[in-house]
């Protein structure tokens, strides 16, 4: 597989565990009572945890594979400020 197709999923899988990050802490947050869209607040939180430590592990993969790209903005940026 292609490195780009690599990065294509690692994104993509990135986004999908931001929003699952994003949606089940919304819920944690405004769904004060033990059940919430007929999930209990325990698997929930559990679902969230997983989701955090999912997109940690994504995020760190990413910055792994994009690390020339991320020292070429960080050069240009000082370069930038010199001028």
């Amino acid at each position: 597989m292609r490195i780009s197709a690599v990065k294509a999923i690692l994104t993509t899988m990135l986004i999908v565990a931001f929003v699952a990050l994003a949606f089940s802490g919304a819920l944690l947050h405004f769904g004060k009572t033990g059940v919430i869209l007929g999930i209990s607040r325990h698997a929930l939180r559990n679902a969230h945890f997983v989701a955090a430590v999912l997109m940690c592990a994504l995020a760190i993969t990413h910055l792994v594979l994009n690390r020339r790209l991320y020292g070429a903005e960080l050069r240009s940026l000082g370069k930038k400020n010199r001028d």
